[in-house]
């Protein structure tokens, strides 16, 4: 093609998005991100974008998907997902402002989670501190009448097993003005007394683009229920995975999750109580969870999981009751109903429908049910906030493909982030079909000048070298940096142990906050908000170090992020045993997928709470020498051209002075 022929083209395409692309200008890189996401739908491809955060990812995909929809009408529907509630907020307004702008004709259902659009949990103050699992329950004993009433909101939604004509009117109501936050779903189907998430579901019949979280498509249940009820097949579904650096993360955790033997005492309790025959099945449980919290403890520690054969629990449980592995499974099916007459019986009482009892037997069944080398079990000991000891049993899953399998399925996915850095990891781990794999990364698209990226050499927290000297070392540093920056200053450690040693280490002038386990993610932003120099610590792979926007009217709050040490998973029997399962499925890369790329991960997603806009300016640090090493070639190649290394520690802060000086 000649260049003018190629000129010709490239303007029809973008004269083809300004229809929908809201805005008067494209941000650096936009368009190039537009053009990937509308092949990747047009072509029913697997697309991989890596767009760091400022190129407007968001309304780059939904533009994209408008354009390939008026180019092919029958492209089918847009499933776009997210992992934190913020995004979906995002997604909804920049639907209206494509509306706003060009007119276009769609419907879309926007999706909270059935306990946050429910309006018993929002009147009914014992359902207010519930686990989502025990809502879930709750729900669907008030449709099944199992709580002496039924819901009013579900039973006015539909007429049998058909949608109501008030509910058809509602739905044709809300294709009409919308599309809708999920706020305003809420507030129009309470008044119409009727469900918010059913109402929801019932218009994903008829919707364009449906938004909500990952479990909509990796979820066999939620998948079933939300698509599948409404005749959407997956070879009509075009699908959007916001935040993907997460997925493989999130995949296996939907087939990972724990038991505590704080359930266990509280159902043994809840049973006394409640006079119900357990047929010794707690007592016999706590017992065993003891005996291998002791072991564990004594040769472990704290917050360690030590492996164990599935097997060995179930064997020694069956002994302990007297039974043989078949009758056990019968005692579990009959316990399950108990759990469900406890929930009943406590609704009755006016108390939360929760059941303990549910809780260890719905754990148990799992713990048989989950076979084959993708699962391992493991013991660990834990200190709660009490100060007590606690012993934990757990399923770990090691491969997200069992969930994640599913995207090959569809008829086109984009999986985006700001931190894709290594494409192979993800179709690897995530099973994708590398002959429809198609990949884009785009650089920064914030000046080289805003940014200063900096390491302290002289300084690690390799496991080898970790001693009174070097913690000392690092809080003095610390200490230097962090009145040098002023401003704001988020430091991520690799661990809640090192954190701990330094943070009793560190002398800050400054107010500091530092995350415990049960920090909420607003309490820092208030903070952050109200102190305008003060310091938060906070751990690589946290809840305050992924997908939380430190900003405030679109600007960023930091001024400065330093990450302490290399955040490399820690060397457990889980971290070996996934070693090993990724070196039968992947041979050599199985080092670079268990230990690298959650190190890289973590990382990238620390340094990504700083710059935020494009007005944006701040100084990243890392305090550890091992990222001039072999670490320093997995980084991007912008990383690797802009990092300063130094061994001492005043050739850095006359850096941070430097910089400092020429931004203002």
């Amino acid at each position: 093609m000649s260049a003018s022929a190629y000129g010709e083209v490239e303007e029809r395409f973008e004269d083809l998005v300004r229809e929908f692309f809201p805005y008067q200008s494209f941000r650096p890189f936009q368009l190039k991100a537009i053009k990937f996401a509308y092949q990747t739908f047009k072509e029913g491809k697997i697309g991989l974008l890596c767009s760091p955060c400022g190129t407007g990812k968001s309304i780059s995909v939904l533009t994209a998907f408008f354009a390939a929809r008026e180019q092919n009408p029958s492209i089918g529907r847009l499933l776009t997902l997210t992992r934190a509630k913020n995004q979906l907020e995002i997604y909804s307004r920049e639907l209206k402002n494509i509306k706003d702008h060009c007119g276009a004709s769609f419907a879309a259902a926007i999706f909270k989670s059935k306990k946050e659009m429910c309006p018993h949990a929002f009147e009914d103050p014992k359902l207010k501190d519930i686990a989502y699992r025990d809502f879930l329950y709750y729900c669907k004993g008030m449709r099944e009448g199992l709580f002496g009433k039924t819901c009013e909101y579900y039973e006015r939604t539909y007429d049998g097993w058909k949608p109501s004509w008030q509910a058809y009117n509602l739905v044709g109501k809300i294709k009409k003005i919308g599309p809708l936050l999920p706020e305003e779903t809420y507030e129009i189907c309470r008044d119409a007394e009727l469900c918010p998430y059913e109402v929801t579901k019932i218009l994903t019949r008829y919707a364009d683009i449906v938004i909500g979280n990952y479990n909509y498509i990796l979820v066999d249940a939620i998948r079933g229920s939300i698509l599948g009820k409404v005749g959407i097949r997956m070879k009509a579904v075009n699908c959007v995975f916001d935040e993907a650096h997460s997925l493989p993360y999130y995949a296996s955790g939907l087939f990972s999750e724990e038991l505590s033997s704080r359930s266990v005492r509280r159902a043994y309790k809840e049973v006394k109580n409640f006079e119900i025959d357990d047929l010794g099945f707690l007592e016999a449980l706590y017992s065993i969870m003891m005996n291998f919290g002791k072991k564990v403890y004594k040769n472990y520690g704290l917050d360690v999981e030590q492996i164990i054969d599935g097997k060995v629990l179930t064997e020694t449980l069956a002994e302990k009751l007297g039974v043989n592995h078949e009758k056990l499974g019968e005692m579990l099916q009959e316990l399950a109903d108990k759990g469900e007459q406890i929930r009943v019986k406590r609704s009755e009482m006016g108390k939360s429908p929760v059941s303990y009892l549910s809780r260890c037997v719905e754990f148990l069944s799992n713990w048989v049910g989950l076979t084959g080398s993708s699962y391992v079990r493991y013991v660990k000991v834990e200190m709660d906030r009490d100060q007590k000891k606690r012993v934990r049993l757990g399923i770990k899953c090691l491969d997200p493909s069992l969930a994640a399998g599913i995207i090959n399925e569809l008829r086109s996915t984009i999986l985006m982030s700001g931190t894709l850095w290594n494409m192979d990891y993800y179709m690897d781990v995530l099973g994708l079909d590398r002959s429809r794999c198609q990949s884009l990364e785009l650089p920064n698209p914030f000046p080289s000048k805003n940014r200063l990226i900096l390491v302290d050499e002289a300084v690690t927290t390799k496991f080898e070298k970790r001693n009174e000297i070097q913690w000392r070392r690092i809080a003095a540093h610390l200490n230097q940096i962090i009145q040098k920056v002023g401003g704001r200053v988020a430091v991520y450690f690799p661990s809640y142990e090192v954190m701990r040693e330094i943070a009793q280490l560190a002398k800050l002038e400054q107010p500091l906050l530092v995350e415990e386990k049960r920090t909420k993610i607003l309490d820092v932003l208030k903070f952050l908000e109200e102190n305008g120099r003060c310091v938060v610590f906070g751990v690589a792979r946290g809840k305050i170090s992924e997908g939380v926007d430190m900003t405030m009217e679109g600007k960023s709050l930091l001024s400065a992020v330093i990450i302490v040490g290399l955040p490399f998973p820690k060397k457990t029997e889980i971290q070996a045993a996934l070693h090993k399962y990724f070196k039968q499925k992947f041979g050599d890369k199985a080092i670079e997928y268990t230990n690298n790329m959650p190190c890289l991960n973590a990382l990238a997603q620390s340094a990504g709470r700083l710059l935020r806009s494009p007005e944006d300016r701040g100084i990243i640090i890392i305090m550890d020498k091992r990222a001039v090493g072999k670490f320093k070639r997995k980084l991007p190649e912008e990383w690797q051209k802009e990092m300063k290394a130094h061994l001492q520690i005043e050739k850095i802060l006359a850096r941070i002075e430097q910089f400092m000086a020429n931004s203002l």
